[in-house]
């Protein structure tokens, strides 16, 4: 009789584990939009160098920015275009670099650390014109290992590159979600 009991009550707990581990994924629910995006699904991200010397080229700053935003905030029903992307969009995010400073360390011969600041502001206009969102003077930080090479040689680098768009991106998403 307590075989029976043993043999049902492992026979319930067998049933239970394994359809509990073959029962579909729960939806996931995406974050809420603030209320001035609601009406706003796909942005058009274009990133401008208003500094003298330009740092980077604007269109691969452009898409490699909306590459890394639909990235970092694919949570939100938000998804981003570059600018020469020629897809509609319901808003503009125009970013602008109004300052770039850059303090470097020598930790050995060989390797450079340098840290990075872009001084931006941030402005999400509406397909009508309205500015829905408005920002000026954040900041926008990274650094960078250099090993070997000058600054100057790795300035156009991709790693360069990567970093800056990552931190535009990062900073942007935070502005026009929280």
């Amino acid at each position: 009789m307590i075989e029976k009991k043993l043999l049902t009550v492992a026979g319930v707990a067998g049933i239970l584990a394994c359809g509990a581990c073959f029962l579909p994924p729960l939806p996931h629910k995406k974050a809420p939009l603030p209320p001035a995006l609601a009406s706003v699904h796909r942005i058009t991200i274009q990133v401008e160098d208003g500094t003298t010397g330009n740092l980077f080229d604007p269109l691969i700053m452009s898409n490699a920015t909306a590459s890394n935003f639909n990235e970092l905030w694919r949570d939100f029903p938000v998804r981003a275009d570059a600018v020469n992307a020629g897809e509609s969009s319901d808003a503009a995010l125009r970013i602008t670099v109004h300052r770039k400073t850059v303090s470097c360390k020598a930790e050995s011969k060989d390797n450079l650390f340098c840290s990075y600041e872009m001084i931006i502001s941030v402005t999400l206009t509406a397909a009508d014109g309205t500015i829905l969102k408005s920002r000026q003077q954040e900041s926008s930080k990274f650094g960078l290992w250099y090993h070997g090479d000058s600054l100057k040689e790795n300035l156009n680098a991709n790693p360069f590159r990567q970093q800056a768009s990552y931190s535009l991106a990062t900073t942007a998403g935070e502005i026009l979600f929280y």
